[in-house]
């Protein structure tokens, strides 16, 4: 007889996120990524000044087709080669040399900074969104060589926190300095990246990839990488993840059109629906360990469902704007739980000779049923009511959230395993956290 857990049976092992700066190498990854982001968001800044960008008077839904486009165009080209480098080459090199790289890059910009050279802006742009995507990768399959299987979702959750803050504070230098000064923006963003690169040089413990992922035979088995993908875990995690996102680009898609429609704002409504979800997101990742501790993946994935389910009927019943916007919020907030459960899932499940392949395919699966779901909300919004749309999508979360009651998670083929916690990363030294059995 299926018995469905709502929370844990057993007592986990509780992990506060500042416990995990106790480990040196810990401490030099999130603080090399915080400065890394940080020069990013300045330059990405800066050169879209330098550009002359402005915001434009265009609707929503040229804003939301130019952003679906600007990204994809990285995912295609470079989310499957990401992967592959990640599991190729040493990680702590890649993150190493590729910051290097991205800040003599950046110093090149300075070259656009005349009008007959403007293009480089673009070229250096271009470069630079595309590295994002492989230190992303390098950087997110390296945190399951520097904490315990049990500590993941707390690290994920803490590298997800200090992106939102790293950001917002390379775009408020850029927007101090960039118009006056578009050549002290570069030049500080490149610094940034120098030293970043400086922090992750210092990392001592492997972090994988290179000659210690290599297997007994030089020929990549695509049959084993495959096998992967079919592990129940990693199938569940990678299947609610992209029907999840799919589902929440329909409702951004929707609601930022209602609200351009509504109030006029043009593209100040995509704008709107972005900040809401960034606030949602923000919330989500500080509450990511505290849920995760207490709930089985199961619970958190048909949780974070129902509550977008409720969240988008609500809005679709009142057909109001404002609580369009509040409910976009809930839904970031429900998903980034159901995300970084499953990084750690993924993180802690994938074998470490194809680790970064199977990341980077699991994170370009929900990144683009995320772009069509953004496409088909704006074809949707076109043809039927707002409210019509919103209404299709609640039901499909809570068909959804039934779903996911049933299939497998692939908890019970791990019923004689030992608990979670006892599993101890090889290359982590554990001096400071006792784990009492």
């Amino acid at each position: 007889m299926y018995v469905f857990k709502l929370r844990r049976v057993s007592s986990a092992i509780h992990v506060r996120r500042r416990d995990l700066f106790k480990y040196r190498d810990f401490r030099l990854a999130i603080s090399g990524q915080f400065i890394s982001q940080s020069s990013d968001a300045l330059s990405s800044l800066t050169l879209a000044q330098i550009m002359l960008f402005t915001f434009t008077n265009a609707p929503s839904i040229t804003a939301l087709s130019t952003a679906l486009i600007v990204s994809a165009v990285p995912l295609l080209l470079i989310g499957p080669l990401a992967g592959h480098l990640a599991d190729k080459f040493e990680r702590r090199k890649i993150l190493s040399r590729g910051n290097v790289l991205r800040g003599v890059i950046t110093f090149c910009g300075l070259i656009s900074l005349s009008s007959e050279t403007r293009w480089v802006g673009y070229l250096v742009m271009a470069l630079l969104v595309s590295l994002t995507r492989i230190l992303y990768t390098a950087r997110a399959t390296a945190l399951a060589q520097l904490v315990r299987r049990h500590e993941l979702v707390a690290a994920d959750s803490m590298s997800l926190i200090l992106s939102v803050i790293a950001g917002a504070i390379g775009a408020g230098v850029g927007t101090l300095i960039s118009s006056s000064s578009p050549a002290l923006g570069l030049c500080l963003s490149a610094i940034g990246q120098l030293s970043a690169a400086a922090l992750f040089n210092k990392i001592s413990v492997p972090l994988g990839g290179g000659s210690r992922a290599k297997t007994n035979t030089d020929r990549f088995d695509f049959r084993m990488l495959g096998a992967q993908f079919m592990v129940q875990k990693t199938r569940f995690a990678m299947l609610a993840t992209a029907l999840h996102r799919l589902l929440f680009g329909v409702c951004i898609a929707s609601i930022a059109l209602m609200v351009d429609r509504s109030y006029h704002l043009q593209t100040t409504g995509y704008v709107t629906v972005l900040g809401s979800c960034a606030c949602g997101s923000f919330i989500g990742s500080n509450t990511a360990e505290w849920i995760s501790e207490r709930y089985p993946r199961r619970s958190i994935t048909v949780m974070s469902f129902l509550i977008a389910g409720v969240a988008i009927g609500i809005a679709a019943s009142s057909s109001n704007p404002r609580v369009g916007i509040v409910a976009i919020a809930a839904c970031a907030l429900a998903f980034q739980n159901l995300r970084i459960r499953s990084d750690a899932t993924i993180q802690a499940n994938s074998s470490r000779e194809n680790l970064g392949r199977i990341f980077a395919t699991y994170d370009m699966f929900y990144n683009f049923a995320f772009i069509g779901g953004c496409s088909i909300g704006i074809i949707a919004s076109g043809l039927a009511d707002y409210s019509q749309v919103l209404g299709a999508i609640a039901i499909s979360y809570t068909c959804i959230s039934g779903l996911f009651l049933r299939i497998s998670d692939g908890k019970e083929s791990d019923a004689k395993k030992s608990h979670p916690t006892n599993y101890q990363s090889a290359t982590v030294e554990l001096p400071v956290i006792q784990v009492v059995h």
